[in-house]
């Protein structure tokens, strides 16, 4: 426990405490008594007026009673969108991956996760600001032994939780304050501001930073109030509460404009941004773009911090000099929008998102860029920059669309995205381009999402669209022709993918040329296609060649792109049989992920896929690939759920590593619920569906229940055969599969038969020397012997276990179970979409 007045180990934050804090000691006394206590079941909430000094209040609760806790986190929630990334960043405080590590949401999730234990501390205090309602943050609150405060103006809070209403000052708590905030205020004369302003503690204090920073005396702010108030009430403003806080921000503009005209227009601009923190260099990135006088300002380095001084001076903005950005406060920024006429309040709306995507980075693709879109993420809704109808910002909306699902958060890519589709179609004007592109990320965040029937709908949708109003040699169009196939290939249509890709890389290559990016991500395609048509070496060469000029277009081999290259590298490594050389390579990959992507990180979480398949075929079911193959499923559920697509094709890893550690009870229920999965995710008559239809029938079998894994293999040959053909590899893991179990059944001669047919179409399609290659001749002897046919039998055994020594070493557990006499099993591990 921290002593009492001591930091807690834990402060993140936490604004500044008010110096000029006055009363409110019976409003803290009862939070005091509502919220403590060794568990709070219910949050507590403080609601009341905007500005009537509910976060004053809860600053104030944080600081006098920072002792009682361990951990205090100050959470702004005016943004639902960006409550996750307020709790990601106090990940690293609990030992956690940094929210650059992984994604937004799953840092958010594992924070929340871990306060919920009260592992590693159980006395926190988590501190929602300005919330706007229950649904906004309900899912963010950990049910753990830690206190919860809110802020919210919603009296919906008072149904849901305990709440503590914030009223106004008394007057003469209006008039401590005043007193201490214009040293020399005479008591008649603070009577009257706080008369005039209502009590209302925001108006208060900037009407003190008035008093003190003017001079000016109260009769003439009150005379210069009430006649800015009957301008006001003109607009229908009510004086509850509108009128003293907009009067005092009316005057303070008034007076800042006679004196620099430049520093009103700047906070004008600032005005459209959102009240999150502004980057100084955001204003000067489109300087150029922007009409005058905003140009003008904003070009002079000299002119521009003379108004941002200004606006300091008279307490607009709050200037956060070692961070080199500007705030302006949530209720000042309203009343300025407000207060424009609305000529005026386009064309700071516009400069606004002009600015935000002239700041944009130019790769959202590049975890580097990250950051950076971070930062200008929360002024993107308060802009309504999706609203726009220029194709620079419209470009911009597309580029943070596509940042918010490759840094891993595609529910949010979709709903940002699906709002920019929905408001754009109904735009006349829009430029087809737009609408196809924005279509087009779209589709790419639903197949993120797992959602793979409707990404290819829609992605089918846009690119007939871009092939009629764009043309087939449009860029846009090439784009989409290189993504398209992967929508085919996660429907399983597997030969038109290939067909697809193929045409792809020549339109490419004729319109961008052999190296550039676009190009390459064509043949990524392609070689994906290839491994999914058991044609591994092929692929394998493809995407060599692709990675090494890949390599030398980023400058790195730790780009994200050159990462997914090298993930699909290591796993045709692996199943053209080259086992060891799969697990050390991957471990390299997923290493350099970890690093630079995060540990949760989707295309890390793939590395680390192929990687325990690469694991489990070096060195079978040890306890080390089992306890890896179960973290790796605790990750997926933690991250994605349990019926996220490659949350599932971990679960079929961990699956047949039970299998392969002897533990086939779990590995068969395991099994059992797969095949329903996949076939609600895929399709029943999907072949990721049939090969986990497979692997139950071999589970079976294991388990002694050879006539029912004959008939599901059967089946599943069946319907193989018919949608990929009978020398794809799918089918003859299942043929040799089929054989084990007629061999069980003591069909001999049939098993005889079939492992000898499929013994050919291996040696066809992997050569001679593949590890899955030998194991079908090796079961083929067991075969064989047992119709006494010895001498050929011991011929088989013999070839195929000199073979796999050289092959995959004399360790490989698979030369034991051969000289012991016992026939391999083969299974299928899908790869991921």
């Amino acid at each position: 426990m921290t002593a009492s007045g001591d930091r807690p180990q834990v402060w993140g934050r936490v604004p500044p405490r008010n110096k000029d804090f006055t009363g409110r000691d019976d409003a803290l006394t009862q939070l005091r008594q509502g919220i403590s206590g060794v568990t709070a079941v219910l949050p507590t909430a403080l609601h009341g007026l905007g500005g009537v000094g509910k976060t004053q209040i809860a600053i104030e609760y944080a600081h006098r009673f920072k002792g009682e806790y361990d951990l205090v986190w100050w959470i702004p929630s005016d943004q639902p969108l960006l409550i996750a990334s307020s709790i990601a960043r106090l990940a690293p405080h609990l030992d956690l991956p940094k929210a650059s590590e992984t994604s937004v949401a799953e840092a958010a999730e594992a924070v929340i996760e871990a306060l919920r234990k009260g592992d590693p501390y159980d006395r926190w205090l988590l501190i929602f600001d300005n919330a706007h309602d229950p649904e906004s943050i309900m899912e963010f609150i950990p049910d753990g032994p830690g206190e919860v405060l809110i802020t919210s103006r919603n009296v919906a809070w008072s149904n849901v939780v305990r709440t503590l209403t914030v009223d106004v000052f008394s007057r003469e708590e209006s008039r401590r304050f005043l007193d201490r905030r214009v040293p020399g205020i005479g008591g008649s004369d603070a009577n009257a501001l706080a008369d005039a302003l209502g009590d209302l503690p925001l108006a208060l204090d900037q009407a003190g930073a008035m008093q003190s920073e003017t001079g000016m005396p109260v009769d003439e702010y009150l005379e210069l109030l009430q006649h800015q108030t009957g301008k006001l009430l003109a607009e229908g403003r009510p004086m509850a509460y509108d009128v003293p806080l907009t009067a005092t921000w009316t005057l303070s503009v008034s007076r800042l404009r006679e004196e620099q005209p430049d520093a009103v227009e700047v906070l004008y601009l600032l005005a459209f941004f959102g009240s999150d923190p502004i980057p100084r260099d955001v204003l000067g990135a489109g300087r150029g773009t922007l009409e005058s006088p905003l140009s003008d300002i904003l070009s002079d380095p000299l002119r521009f911090s003379r108004a941002v001084g200004a606006l300091g001076r008279y307490a607009l903005v709050q200037i956060d000099r070692e961070n080199q950005t500007l705030q302006v406060h949530r209720l000042i920024q309203a009343l300025l929008r407000e207060e424009v006429s609305e000529d005026d309040r386009r064309r700071f709306r516009h400069s606004v998102q002009r600015l935000l995507a002239a700041a944009a980075p130019k790769d959202p693709d590049d975890a580097g860029t990250w950051p950076r879109y971070a930062r200008l993420l929360p002024h993107v809704r308060p802009a309504e920059a999706v609203q726009a109808t220029d194709h620079d910002i419209r470009y911009f909306m597309r580029a943070v669309v596509r940042y918010l699902y490759q840094s891993g958060d595609a529910p949010a890519a979709y709903a940002l995205g699906r709002e920019c589709l929905d408001l754009w179609s109904a735009d006349p004007q829009a430029e087809p381009w737009d609408l196809c592109a924005i279509k087009r990320h779209l589709s790419i965040a639903l197949r993120f999402i797992g959602r793979y029937r409707e990404a290819f709908e829609l992605g089918s949708e846009a690119l007939a669209e871009a092939e009629q109003r764009l043309g087939p040699t449009h860029e846009e169009t090439l784009v989409m022709a290189i993504s398209h196939p992967t929508d085919l290939r996660a429907i399983g249509q597997f030969a038109e993918a290939y067909r697809l890709s193929e045409e792809a890389v020549t339109r490419s290559h004729s319109v961008f040329g052999d190296t550039n990016e676009r190009s390459l991500k064509a043949q990524n395609s392609l070689a994906l296609d290839l491994t999914l048509m058991s044609r591994y070496r092929e692929s394998e060469e493809l995407i060599k060649n692709v990675y090494n000029t890949m390599r030398d277009t980023y400058g790195s081999a730790n780009h994200p792109t050159a990462q997914i290259f090298m993930n699909n590298l290591v796993r045709v490594i692996r199943l053209r049989g080259d086992y060891a050389e799969a697990r050390e390579l991957g471990e390299d990959i997923y290493a350099v992920g970890v690093a630079t992507l995060g540990a949760d990180h989707r295309t890390t979480l793939r590395a680390a896929n192929d990687l325990a398949i690469a694991m489990r075929k070096a060195d079978g079911g040890t306890d080390e690939v089992v306890e890896y193959a179960e973290d790796l499923v605790r990750r997926y559920r933690r991250l994605l759920g349990d019926q996220h697509p490659d949350k599932l094709a971990g679960d079929v890893i961990l699956s047949n590593v039970y299998r392969e550690a002897g533990r086939l009870e779990e590995g068969l229920a395991c099994a059992e619920l797969l095949t329903l999965a996949y076939g609600e995710v895929y399709g029943p008559d999907h072949p990721y569906t049939h090969g986990c239809r497979g692997n139950q029938a071999l589970l079976q079998r294991l388990s002694g229940r050879a006539a029912e894994a004959g008939d599901l293999h059967q089946f599943v040959i069946e319907r193989l055969t018919a949608l990929l053909g009978a020398d794809h590899l799918y089918t003859l893991t299942n043929s040799l599969g089929r054989a084990g179990d007629l061999a069980a059944l003591g069909e001999v001669n049939a098993a005889a038969d079939l492992g000898e047919a499929t013994l050919q179409r291996l040696q066809a399609l992997l050569g001679p020397d593949h590890p899955m290659t030998l194991g079908a001749m090796a079961n083929l002897a067991l075969d064989v012997a047992a119709l006494g046919r010895d001498e050929e039998s011991v011929k088989l055994r013999e070839d195929a276990l000199a073979r796999m020594r050289t092959r995959v070493g004399g360790g490989h557990p698979t030369l034991r179970l051969v000289a012991g006499g016992e026939r391999l099993d083969f299974d299928f591990d899908p790869p991921p979409m």
